[in-house]
This record gives C-alpha cells, structure tokens and sequence, in this order.
C-alpha cells in the first residue's frame, strides 16, 4: 500500500520479528529547562492477533532516565497509572505522561529515556528505543525578590518569582519560576513564549503578591500573564502596537492593568474570549501532559 513506508518511518517499529506490542516514545522538542514539564508520548502498537487489555496491574509500564555523564537518575515516585484500555490488533494507542514530578531532572546534561511494557498472561517485557533530550540553563532578567505569602490555612510561606530567558537553537524564550524562597523547590515553571530580546519584559508584584509580566513576542504585539503565588496563571492576553506602546501600569491603589496598545482577541487567550459561535477546540501550550488513550490513532504497518 503507498501509505505503508510513510506509517513505518512515521512509528519507528521496534521487536519486529515476534514481539505482541512494540513500543516508541514521542516528544514535542529536545530542549528543556529544568523544573519544566516533561512530557513524553508513549506509542504502543498491537500485533498480538486480538484484542489486548492493557493497564490491569499499576507495573505495567515502566520509565527509566540515564543522565550521559552519571549514569541512572534517582526516581522521586511512580508515574502514575494509565487505566485499563484495550487496543484492537493492528492499531496504535498513545499515552502520554509528565515525568518531571517523578525523576530528579533538575541540573543541566544530557538524558536517555526508556520504557518497558509488561503483557499481561505471557509477562512478556518489550522495551521502546531511548530517546534524548537536553535540560539547558536560562538567563535570570529580573532581580531576586522573596516574597512573604499568607496561605488558607493561615501560615506563611516565602515565594520568588523568576524570570528566565532561554535560547533554544536561536529561539528566544520567556519563562517564569516560581520557587520557593531558597529556590530549592519548584512551585511552578511555566514557557511564557517567544521574546524579542531587545525589548526586555516588564514586570510588577502587586499587593497581593500576584506577579504581572508584560513581554514583546514579536515586532507587533506584546502579552500578558498574570500569575499567583501558587503558579496558577490567571489571565493571558495579547496586545497590538498602535501609536502607543502597552506597558504595564499601578495606580495609587496598587491596581495594575495594562494601558496603550490595543486587546487583540486571541484561541491562547485566559480566559477564552467571548464569542457568539459554539467554541472551538483549543490546544494549549501549557497544557499538563495527561495519561489518557489518545482517540485518534492509525493502523501501523509491520516490517517483514
């Protein structure tokens, strides 16, 4: 079939000759700052002959993580269990996982990821080819500032916010770190998205210690995040250059908004844009990696 040499280069079999699944691990990039979400894809192919019931016992699948120049990274906890899904003979089922909160992935290299899937009845192992990617160091632009928060329940915590741009293959990117006061933990690390770098962000703590930040993406617009001290992002809008610049502003009562420019009505805006047509399907770049069996999915063609 003309389709077959394109499904085979595109899932990359493994343990072609006699193996009932075979297994390839998928990621968006190859380039992450430390703290960030790491989400892998975990394709896995059913050539059993039948129906397969995947996800009964919590083992099933497995990761493991090499650093290049020290060997296995410490596993902080299990990743978390997929369900049970069954997989019809020849097609594909994807899952997809977050490994940061699990491993300790914090200090710049080179990684290897793997995973191994165990086929309930026969306890058959198959093992995905590695993948590998790279965990760099971003430039802090702002000043330290450790800020005191009052949490529900009453007691005090210190937050710090940290602005990092980070070059990934001569693409300039915004992030933002929320730590701890030490910066030994990380609260949150979220990709603010492309920056301009002869614009440097601006950015404002207002009186509820809620952390606004306005940056350039590029030669027309500019966006803004607001972020709480928990790393919940509240709102992101984009804005357009007219014949005034957007900039952020604080009045006398320690409000901040943005003036000048113009709100340009955006899919990645939070919250959603208003709109009278029923709403779309949004993807959003942030988004947390989930373990869900993907819908979509294609029949693969086998090696000979």
């Amino acid at each position: 079939m003309r389709f077959a040499p394109v499904l085979l280069a595109a899932f990359g079999l493994v343990h072609a000759a006699c193996g009932q699944i075979e297994l390839r691990l998928a990621m968006d990039r190859e380039f992450f700052l430390a703290g960030e979400d790491l989400e892998v894809a975990v394709k896995v192919a059913n050539f059993s002959g039948g129906p397969l019931k995947l996800g009964e016992r919590p083992d099933w699948l497995k990761f493991s993580l090499e650093r290049s120049d020290s060997g296995v990274v410490n596993k902080r906890s299990e990743v978390d269990e997929s369900g049970v899904f069954s997989l019809e003979h020849a097609t594909v089922g994807t899952l997809r996982f977050n490994l940061t909160p699990h491993f300790a992935v914090d200090r710049p290299g080179s990684y290897r990821v793997t995973a191994q899937a165990t086929v309930p009845n026969s306890n058959e192992v198959f093992t995905s080819d590695a993948k590998t990617f790279e965990i760099v160091r971003g430039v802090q632009l702002n000043p330290d500032r450790v800020l005191g928060v009052v949490l529900p329940d009453g007691s005090t915590v210190k937050r710090k916010f940290v602005l990092q741009q980070v070059n990934f293959l001569r693409k300039v990117q915004l992030y933002l770190r929320v730590t701890d006061g030490e910066e030994t933990a990380n609260i949150r690390v979220a990709n603010l998205g492309p920056l301009v770098s002869f614009d440097p962000p601006k950015w404002v703590v207002d009186r509820q210690n809620r952390f606004h930040v306005l940056h350039r993406v590029d030669a027309a617009n500019s966006t803004y995040h607001l972020f709480h001290p928990d790393g919940t992002l509240e709102r992101r809008e984009l804005y357009r250059f007219t014949s005034s610049t957007p900039e952020l502003r604080v009045n006398e009562a320690g409000e901040v908004a943005v003036v000048g420019g113009i709100r340009r009505p955006s899919p990645g805006d939070i919250p959603p844009p208003k709109t009278n047509r029923p709403p779309a399907a949004l993807t959003s770049t942030n988004a947390p990696a989930t373990n869900a069996v993907d819908k979509a999915e294609q029949k693969p063609e086998r090696r000979p």
